[in-house]
């Protein structure tokens, strides 16, 4: 039996709002941290299209005014919480598993990894967290209750500057090492080589955006704050990167967070 107009009507209102649910859900804003090398560390929102600073949302501070500072931010879908990694040098709890409120900044601690970490992905499928290690080849998996970063396995490659890490929307893992692009293996931590990011500078931060386009944080060279950084794009093909657009300094911490409209 053929719905009626009243059927029909009722058809084209549910797939109205399905679309606009689907909508709401779709959009993204780009978030990027600062807080290297013991500075202050400031959450902002980015122009993806031109990197430039859209909205400085505030100190990454907890509730106590602690400051902190990141050298990860990933979105986990299940939860809805957006967590961060602390750098070496964050003026509280250093080498730490965090919460970031993404509308206020406020920084919630979870716990310590145990271990040095350079960034963190997780795999949108399983809300699995991975880390690397800039000091050595070793890769993580990390409990999102406690912190605790447990070697899974071996990158291959040693020494990580920039040391960027983040998968895409198939759980897909990449990674950049000084001027190197890898895809990683999630089981155990092999990183296959894809090609040269042939820019100027180490790529800090990696971070994909619904569309499964890498963007990158290039700059600092790994020795400093001072560096102005670039938002950058990466070809998952060959790993070659285009610069979009300045930034400011410092930032290293980037992630693409879905918002409601």
């Amino acid at each position: 039996m053929r719905p009626g107009k009243l059927g029909l009507l009722v058809i084209a209102l549910l797939v109205s709002s399905t679309l606009a649910v689907s909508a709401k859900k779709s959009k993204t804003v780009l978030y990027a941290a600062s807080g290297t090398f013991g500075v202050q560390g400031v959450l902002y929102t980015l122009n993806p299209a031109t990197g430039a600073v859209l909205t400085t949302v505030g100190p990454l501070n907890d509730s106590d005014g602690n400051n902190y500072g990141l050298t990860g931010l990933r979105y986990e879908p299940t939860n809805g919480l957006l967590y961060g990694a602390t750098t070496t040098t964050s003026p509280t709890d250093p080498n730490y598993l965090v919460i970031v409120n993404p509308a206020t900044a406020l920084v919630t601690p979870i716990g310590p990894f145990g271990n040095y970490i350079t960034d963190i992905a997780i795999d949108p499928r399983t809300g699995m967290m991975y880390g690397v290690s800039g000091n050595n080849e070793k890769f993580y998996t990390i409990d999102i209750t406690t912190g605790l970063a447990t070697q899974t396995g071996s990158t291959l490659i040693g020494f990580q500057n920039g040391g960027g890490l983040a998968a895409n929307s198939v759980g897909a893992l990449y990674g950049v090492s000084n001027f190197s692009f890898y895809s990683y293996n999630e089981t155990t931590g092999n990183a296959t080589l894809v090609g040269l990011t042939l820019l100027s500078d180490f790529v800090r931060g990696l971070a994909f955006n619904s569309s499964n386009v890498l963007y990158g944080m290039e700059g600092g060279g790994g020795i400093d704050n001072l560096h102005l950084r670039f938002l950058v794009t990466l070809d998952l093909s060959t790993g070659v990167g285009v610069e979009v657009g300045a930034c400011i300094n410092d930032l290293d911490a980037l992630e693409f967070v879905p918002v409601s409209r």
